[in-house]
């Protein structure tokens, strides 16, 4: 049987680009797949045939050449042909297994390297340009030699025009859903699922949910994902000083089954990303997960996102740094629920037609049988 190493450092193995919908769909393909990931609050129960999956630890940032050197060994000496890497830390790795080894290294590519890199710190101060460059030069050099690259967003291959390397775009939406018949919570809730962060809006939501309470509306505000020790402190006090126990539940990591009912049974769904350069032009999975269950939503007004709001009719946009707009917009759609069902309509009609997985599905499985055949 064909045999594929999937292999990150960052993500925990039930990550839902690379378990829930690449890892999944190879083994339904046919190959005989091997997942290695960070432990999950989950366990894997060899649900799926032709799919393991081993987890290792998660260690500090200065500990990761550990988890490198593990991972490295392992490619090498399997005897797997293709290995789908996640990781940009990963990539000096598939270069190795590419040149010396005779592997077959697919990089998927999950955001804008140059962009994140450009917003990173060292003690505090930017990465330095020519530090940047020499990253980005070598970033380059190194993709030129692996077998394809997959991007999770279209504008990511703009910054690789000059490099020859197989490219596909194969992009983050969700399995084609069935319209959902689940009851709603009995009282307004929003929903926000994700990477936890300030720049993804955390410090936004619970001042909306601040102004919503002041302004006498009953409702929940549902926040999914795995909190920051120092977010989880603020939020704690943020809740006390403010009365916002009842109002505001940080649910922690949800599996994706468990997320899509969580929002199914929501009204509105939240993306309040701030303008950093990462974000710009990356229209955040959630949204297309929000239309799969007709929930309307609420997101930042990047001219992206706004062309998708324009061309769909499924959401608003509002200034994701101004609370008072945010909630003028939040209590526009609490108060007129023929509109929550205009949006969430008109965004599952477009998760139907456009935005499901098996049409990038098609494309992984194509780039696979391609990448067999020139071996």
């Amino acid at each position: 049987m064909k045999q594929v190493l999937i292999m990150s450092s960052v993500h925990p193995w039930n990550d839902t680009r690379i378990f829930h919908r690449e890892a999944i769909s190879l083994a339904n393909a046919g190959y005989e797949v091997t997942l290695y990931a960070m432990e999950s609050n989950r366990t894997y129960h060899h649900e799926i045939s032709n799919l393991t999956v081993k987890t290792l630890s998660k260690t500090s940032k200065r500990k990761r050449f550990q988890t490198w050197w593990t991972f490295f060994n392992i490619a090498r000496k399997s005897s797997a042909s293709i290995i789908h890497l996640h990781d940009p830390e990963l990539l000096p790795l598939g270069y190795i297994l590419q040149i010396f080894h005779k592997k077959q290294v697919v990089f998927d590519m999950h955001e804008d390297f140059p962009a994140v890199l450009k917003s990173k710190k060292i003690a505090r101060y930017p990465i330095a340009k020519p530090f940047l460059h020499l990253a980005t030069y070598l970033e380059k050099r190194m993709l030129q030699k692996v077998s394809a690259i997959v991007f999770a967003e279209a504008y990511y291959k703009e910054n690789y025009r000059d490099v020859s390397t197989v490219q596909v775009d194969v992009y983050n939406y969700p399995f084609l859903q069935q319209p959902v018949s689940a009851e709603k919570y009995e009282i307004p809730t929003l929903i926000y699922a994700g990477a936890i962060h300030e720049i993804r809006g955390f410090k936004e939501m619970l001042e909306v949910a601040r102004l919503l309470k002041k302004t006498g509306y009953t409702f929940q505000l549902l926040i999914i994902g795995q909190v920051p020790a120092r977010l989880e402190t603020y939020a704690t006090n943020f809740q006390r000083k403010y009365d916002l126990k009842q109002e505001v539940t940080l649910v922690g990591r949800l599996d994706l089954s468990e997320l899509m009912m969580y929002y199914a049974k929501s009204h509105i769904g939240l993306a309040l990303l701030h303008p950093v350069d990462n974000y710009l032009r990356s229209l955040p999975t959630k949204i297309f997960e929000y239309m799969s269950v007709s929930l309307p939503y609420i997101l930042s007004d990047f001219e992206v996102y706004r062309e998708l709001v324009k061309k769909t009719a499924s959401g608003i946009v509002v200034d994701a740094q101004k609370p008072q707009e945010i909630t003028k917009q939040i209590q526009l759609l609490l108060n007129n629920p023929e509109r929550q069902k205009y949006l969430g309509d008109n965004g599952y009609i477009h998760h139907q037609t456009m935005f499901n997985w098996s049409t990038q599905e098609r494309r992984l499985i194509e780039l696979y049988q391609s990448i067999w055949e020139e071996k």
